[in-house]
């Protein structure tokens, strides 16, 4: 009686193989060294050894598809954290399009860098999306409420249509949005806010009486300090 050999599923998919090209039983027993039973079991079960195969094939492809993906990963959070360093704004899109881009870079093939992604990548490196606060000016709150007590005993004694409320708001058209993409232990402060802006007054009485509103740009010529 031939002893029983321990053959790996490479080595059963191999006797199958060799099976549909026409060797016999006693010919493979022959080639792995162990007896007929044991290849006429394998044969048998072909195609639960066929299942096992591919059930392998598929955990080895999930496996190296994570791998690849925490290359990804890692790549497009060192570059995240660089840029952040920097106060540079940072989208959605623009995460995925590095995706893309460090994907080539570094030779991985079929990187979608889909929304499903970014959803996964933001939870695994805890990013939100929040609104980042500019230059905060010094306002002291003393002031206000203590103008809020001398207003009305000022004004008492004009008409609403001679008091009037003169305002200016500004329109910074080189600032870029003031949302981003950070992580929750970053803290949430914009950089610089670019100076070059179009500031417009506004001027209205109590009565709603409206004036032009005047558009403040620049001088053509630097004044001389």
């Amino acid at each position: 009686m031939s002893k029983r050999v321990f053959l790996n599923l490479e080595q059963r998919i191999e006797i199958l193989r060799q099976y549909e090209k026409g060797k016999s039983a006693r010919k493979l027993a022959e080639l792995f060294y162990c007896g007929r039973t044991q290849i006429n079991k394998i044969i048998k079960e072909k195609d639960l050894i066929l299942k096992e195969y591919e059930d392998f094939k598929f955990r080895g492809v999930k496996r190296m598809r994570h791998e690849k993906y925490v290359n990804i990963n890692e790549a497009v959070l060192e570059w995240f954290k660089t840029v952040r360093a920097k106060k540079i704004l940072v989208r959605g899109p623009m995460i995925q399009h590095k995706a893309k881009e460090l994907a080539d870079a570094l030779g991985i093939e079929n990187v979608s860098a889909s929304n499903g992604w970014l959803d996964r990548f933001r939870i695994w490196n805890n990013i939100t999306f929040r609104s980042l606060c500019g230059e905060a000016a010094d306002v002291d709150p003393s002031l206000c409420e203590d103008w809020q007590e001398r207003l009305p005993l000022l004004l008492a004694g004009y008409d609403d249509e001679d008091i009037f409320n003169l305002d200016e708001t500004a329109f910074f058209f080189r600032a870029l949005p003031n949302k981003s993409m950070i992580q929750k232990s970053e803290e949430a402060r914009g950089g610089k806010i670019p100076k070059e802006r179009l500031t417009i007054s506004f001027c209205v009485s109590a009565a709603r009486e409206k004036e032009k509103p005047l558009v403040i740009w620049r001088c053509q010529t630097k004044l001389k300090e």
